[in-house]
């Protein structure tokens, strides 16, 4: 049941009048530790529906505590204006559907920790401000359907991309996004930068600590993932916007895949590959087609003529 979120004020009293009931629940013993993440855990949610909480000019930021409750299943955030997806979405480990239809989210929203969710298999992504799909999406295997429709100029995207040759589908890009300047980077940040190149799942390894867990996770957002080689680079290193198809992909039909390189090699070795598959593809869909059109036409044959026994008999007896 969606809890209700109307105003803030109504949220927080809630909060403290259950934590007046339960003193030792939030007794404030871990680090990170809230009300709310207190709460989510002792429940162990499995479903968590929190569609239209925000309205037309809110400020659409999720709390982060909603991303600790490791148990949740099932999240649906529809009709939210919700403009990127937080990094901490990867902590839902036994996530297995996320609902995100209708809201603003654009190729750069979905953040590469997606990926750290290994059992989801149903994403929503209709009605959104997506030209693309983002390029890590083919990186899970456990993905079985996404919805992508109503998104802006989708088609577009698909028919400006789909008939170039290789030079036209990687594009060199000066500065993806602008990185605001900031303090001198500090040996935390050449940490957590080493970590985020490494792909692996920062935020269930033992070994890394949960403030530098909650450090990554703040400045993940900084930094380009290579689609290829895995390395981290800040927002305003050069790059290449590598495009792709995917046909069919989990039941939809000729699906473009945004990707970012690092380096021209890298932009090379994603899209040579997704070239031979498209071609490859669409041979077989050709034979497909081909068959089932044969298979029309002697269907037809058979309703207009029958089967060839009987041609041949209907043949002989006219002519006796």
């Amino acid at each position: 049941m969606p809890v209700p979120c109307e105003n803030i004020e109504r949220v927080m009293e809630f909060l403290k009048v259950y934590a007046n009931q339960d003193n030792q629940l939030f007794k404030m013993a871990k680090y990170g530790e809230t009300y709310l993440s207190s709460y989510l855990c002792k429940h162990q949610f499995t479903q968590l529906s929190l569609d239209s909480i925000f309205k037309y000019g809110d400020n659409p930021t999720l709390p982060p505590e909603l991303f600790k409750c490791v148990s949740v299943k099932h999240l649906s955030l529809k009709y939210n204006y919700l403009e990127k997806l937080p990094v901490d979405i990867g902590r839902l480990t036994n996530l297995e559907q996320l609902s995100l239809t209708n809201n603003k989210l654009r190729i750069d929203s979905i953040p590469h920790t997606l990926i750290f969710c290994k059992r989801l298999k149903v994403l929503l992504l209709d009605n959104n401000l997506l030209d693309a799909l983002p390029g890590h999406l083919l990186n899970m295997k456990s993905l079985d359907t996404v919805h992508r429709h109503g998104n802006h100029n989708y088609f577009k995207s698909t028919f400006m991309w789909y008939n170039r040759d290789i030079t036209g589908r990687i594009k060199s890009v000066d500065m993806f996004y602008e990185v605001i300047p900031s303090q001198k980077k500090t040996l935390q940040f050449w940490a957590a930068k080493s970590l985020i190149s490494t792909q692996m799942n920062f935020f269930e390894d033992p070994s890394v600590a949960k403030t530098l867990q909650d450090y990554i996770s703040e400045i993940y957002s900084q930094f380009l993932i290579c689609d290829y080689c895995g390395g981290a680079k800040l927002g305003n290193h050069p790059g290449f916007k590598v495009i792709t198809f995917k046909n069919p992909y989990l039941g939809n039909t000729c699906v473009p895949f945004q990707h970012w390189a690092c380096n021209i090699d890298c932009a090379h070795n994603i899209e040579t590959p997704a070239r031979k598959e498209q071609i490859q593809s669409a041979k077989e869909l050709d034979r497909h087609y081909e068959s089932y059109i044969n298979e029309c036409q002697q269907e037809y044959q058979r309703e207009m003529y029958g089967d060839a026994d009987d041609r041949t008999f209907r043949c002989r007896c006219s002519i006796m």
